[in-house]
């Protein structure tokens, strides 16, 4: 399927039948990056919706740094399947669902988030700023997979050590390095960055339908203390945690992080 939004079309994938359930990826994946989990969120009675957001696999425009335009491309999708729909955002995936929803509530039935870096300059750690660093050397030298690896390294870590991206398999990894050039234009620092810096964390508080928040049991402390700055704000927000798994929560823990998925999107049934 191709949907059309303003400058451009997105290809989208299309499983299963049942209430509409979009997923928006990340930063650096694509639609195939969800795997498996499509058919398991589809065989729990939902019609997924997986798109390539632009700049990103099919979806094929020069990077985009404005992340005002990825939430208006996810408000086009919506409105093109048939809202209200059930939206699972993971990463800034998930800003970009959370920014949709405080914008167009009218487009949601449920809002489940995945570790979703909210506000996370304001939260920047020593580490962060450090794989940054790194990234935006390699990005200079013109070594871009170098550059899109560093992040992913960092982004993707374990608490425990080691990361869940060297262990990714071949092809995997080669759907990251040839997003490189979106990652690392949304790298850079912008006014309407993938941190969703510009819209106010109070406004979440006014989202009218049931947000679930996923964390990974293993991932690094940063995703838990950005997630506790919204908890704080947010009444209802539910919770689930996804042991074993890092960053890459469908990927290293799939039919947990499903099982999750699908409690949250029951909650706005």
């Amino acid at each position: 399927m191709r949907i059309p939004v303003h400058g451009t079309t997105l290809a989208c994938d299309e499983y299963g039948s049942g209430t509409p359930l979009v997923l928006v990826h990340g930063t650096g994946a694509q639609a195939s990056s969800w795997g498996g989990t499509v058919h398991d969120l589809a065989a729990g009675g939902h019609r997924v919706l997986a798109y390539d957001r632009r700049g990103y696999g099919r979806s094929t425009h020069p990077p985009v740094r404005d992340y005002r335009v990825h939430v208006a491309d996810l408000a086009a999708v919506i409105e093109h399947v048939g809202a209200p729909v059930h939206v699972l955002g993971w990463s800034s995936g998930g800003n970009t669902a959370l920014a949709c929803a405080v914008e167009r509530p009218e487009l949601f039935r449920s809002l489940v988030v995945a570790e979703a870096p909210w506000h996370g300059l304001r939260g920047a750690t020593p580490s962060l700023l450090a794989a940054l660093a790194r990234a935006k050397v390699a990005q200079a030298r013109g070594r871009r997979p170098e550059a899109a690896a560093a992040f992913f390294r960092w982004a993707t870590g374990w608490a425990d050590g080691g990361n869940g991206f060297d262990p990714l398999p071949p092809e995997a990894k080669g759907e990251l390095y040839a997003n490189a050039p979106s990652v690392l234009a949304e790298l850079g620092v912008h006014p309407y960055g993938l941190m969703m810096e510009h819209v106010p964390t109070a406004r979440l508080a006014r989202i009218p339908v049931p947000v679930t928040w996923l964390l990974g049991g293993r991932s690094i402390g940063w995703y838990a203390a950005l997630y506790r700055r919204v908890a704080a704000v947010v009444p209802g927000l539910q919770t689930e945690i996804v042991d074993g798994a890092g960053h890459l929560l469908h990927v290293e823990q799939p039919e947990a992080f499903a099982k999750a998925v699908l409690a949250g999107v029951a909650r706005g049934a």
